[in-house]
């Protein structure tokens, strides 16, 4: 076998470091998932109110963003994907530090709680103490 095809082969095993989980789910099935947890804003709320955050206007558009990105694509594979989306998204608003204030216990980890959606799963670092 050649170089040339040596490297072909090699190519279609690279993974995608942005892709999702569950991106061979289709939207609709994710769609009826969600549709299925009976989540509403009531419960997010008493849920925030329990770890003393009173959702505003501004947390419940991280939320609903985080709802239709995990509707869009999936969970991903790495909570890294996520923060940088999230960051785009809300750079308007300021840097991580807004979403830090938002959501002291990780935007993506408290958010995707707040959310009722499943985290991925290098959201939260016990050894360090830190979380996405």
């Amino acid at each position: 076998m050649n170089k040339v095809n040596q490297i072909n082969k090699m190519n279609q095993y690279i993974m995608n470091a942005y892709a999702t989980e569950s991106v061979s789910q289709l939207a609709e099935i994710r769609l009826a998932e969600l549709k299925n947890q009976h989540w509403n804003r009531a419960k997010a709320q008493r849920l925030a109110d329990s770890e003393g955050i009173e959702l505003s206007d501004e947390h419940w558009k991280v939320i609903t963003y985080l709802r239709r990105q995990y509707l869009a694509v999936g969970l991903p594979r790495h909570a890294r994907y996520l923060a940088d989306t999230l960051q785009k998204n809300f750079s308007s608003n300021g840097d991580t530090r807004y979403l830090r204030n938002l959501f002291p216990g990780g935007p993506i980890t408290q958010g995707s709680r707040f959310a009722n959606l499943p985290t991925p799963p290098d959201a939260t670092d016990p050894s360090h103490g830190s979380c996405y």
